[in-house]
Formats: structure tokens, C-alpha cells, sequence
């Protein structure tokens, strides 16, 4: 009698599930980890970009000339300072992409990563990625960091303090929960 395709197909979903759950079984890996104690904190700091000159600190890959400046993207590396004013205290980088995703309006999304290479977050960073318009107010999300900020959340706002042809300086507002005494593990 020959078998009908229903019952092989069900013994090839069944030999397929059970080598599945052996393989599940016979290597588990694990891990095991410790978010610590969670800390909320406020600080500003002060973007600082330049788009004239030895220091120009953006660059623009793509100039779709279009309406609106719908399609073009710019890469930056900006100045992260204390204060609104040059000579405040270094940081570090703001690094990322400008891509202007609007046919209608002056709108742009904006990943970045805030990379401090001084002051008490040095050698951490915080992702961050969000709509900017043309007002310079925005708020962004805060989707993670490395270093002191590992498994970090929260938003970053903004406002322009000054602008001209050659120099932009805005306000970052960080607001921003991470986890202090972090402990990770592997279980095998």
C-alpha cells in the first residue's frame, strides 16, 4: 500500500522539528546580565558646525538639486563643546548624515552619534536619530551608547543658538536613562 503525501509530509515536519529541538538542546547558549542600578539625567551641551574654511565640518555627498533639496545628504563631523562660545571646553564629535526626505518641506532625518572624547562621559557615546525641519527645533530619539551609556534611552532636544553662512551652533538637551554598575555573563 503506498503511503498517502499527506502522512510523508507530516513525518518530514516532524523529523524536521525533533533535529530542530535536538540541536536546541544539545548547544545551549545563554547569557546573563544585570542592568544595575538605573540613573536619569539632564545635561546640555552645544554642537558646534562650520561650513566654510580649512574647518568645514560638513560636507554634502549628494546635490539632487531639486525643490526643497528633496534627496540630497550631508556627512558631518562637528565640534562637541561645554558652551555656546569656540572657546568652551572640548567634548568631543557629533558624527553623522543629514538625508533630506521631504518633496514639500525643509525636513531632514538624522542619525548621529555623540562621541565623547573628554569630561566625565569620556569614551562613551549615545546614538541618537530623528526628524529635523527648518525651525531647528526638534526632539530625537535616544536608541542606545557604549561605554558608561550601554542600554541607554531617552531623547535628545534642540534649538538653535546661532546661525549664519559660515557657523550653526545649537543646544542639545540630553535627556537620558542609563545603567550604572552593569554586569554581564556568559552561561554555557
Amino acid at each position: 500500500m503506498a503511503s498517502s503525501p499527506h502522512s510523508s509530509s507530516l513525518f518530514h515536519h516532524l523529523l524536521v522539528f525533533f533535529l530542530l529541538l535536538a540541536a536546541a538542546t544539545a548547544f545551549p547558549v545563554t547569557s546573563e546580565f544585570e542592568l544595575g542600578i538605573q540613573k536619569r539625567i539632564h545635561f546640555r551641551v552645544y554642537f558646534h558646525e562650520t561650513f566654510i574654511g580649512p574647518d568645514n565640518t560638513t560636507v554634502t555627498v549628494v546635490n539632487m538639486s531639486l525643490p526643497y533639496t528633496f534627496g540630497n545628504i550631508e556627512i558631518y563631523d562637528t565640534v562637541l563643546r561645554v558652551g555656546p562660545d569656540e572657546s568652551s571646553t572640548f567634548l568631543g564629535r557629533v558624527q553623522g548624515a543629514g538625508f533630506h526626505v521631504s518633496m514639500r518641506e525643509e525636513v531632514m532625518l538624522v542619525p548621529l552619534v555623540l562621541v565623547f572624547t573628554a569630561g566625565k562621559f569620556v569614551n562613551s557615546t549615545l546614538t541618537v536619530i530623528g526628524r529635523l525641519d527648518a525651525s531647528g527645533k526638534s526632539e530625537r530619539a535616544i536608541v542606545g551608547g557604549t561605554g558608561v551609556f550601554q542600554y541607554a534611552w531617552g531623547k535628545l532636544v534642540t534649538e538653535t543658538v546661532t546661525a549664519s553662512v559660515a557657523k550653526l551652533v545649537v543646544a542639545y538637551d540630553v535627556y537620558v536613562v542609563y545603567y550604572d554598575d552593569l554586569h554581564l555573563s556568559a552561561i554555557a
